[in-house]
């Protein structure tokens, strides 16, 4: 399943960030990944980070094989009210980025058994 759910209010959306979302991302704003590291920090802008949350929201459609019939004000009005579905959307982020972008299994696989 390479995507989450995360629930903002009654919906269910599927989330991913996986190489394709921080593309789009990046086609979309005009950041480099080191502005990636602003997030971490809370430099990043309001609208950055909600174009980030609607790049991983459109790539989990993708990877669920599901129409996304969304604007970037669809995702945002879904918000209003909810910021803490705001946070959950950026620890589906987090993960994504300690998993190294969830496409990695092979190489877990190989780093967990070899034992010295």
């Amino acid at each position: 399943m390479n995507y989450e759910i995360i629930e903002i209010g009654e919906s269910k959306l599927p989330i991913r960030f996986g190489f394709t979302a921080l593309r789009r991302f990046s086609k979309k704003t005009g950041a480099t990944l080191n502005d990636l590291n602003k997030l971490a920090s809370g430099q990043l802008t309001f609208d950055h980070a909600f174009v980030l949350i609607y790049c991983g929201i459109e790539d989990g459609h993708r990877k669920a094989k599901q129409p996304f019939k969304y604007s970037i004000d669809d995702i945002t009005d879904l918000f209003d009210g909810k910021m803490d579905c705001m946070q959950k959307a950026f620890e589906v982020l987090g993960r994504a980025m300690s998993d190294g972008m969830g496409g990695n299994e092979k190489a877990k696989k190989a780093k967990k058994s070899k034992k010295s």
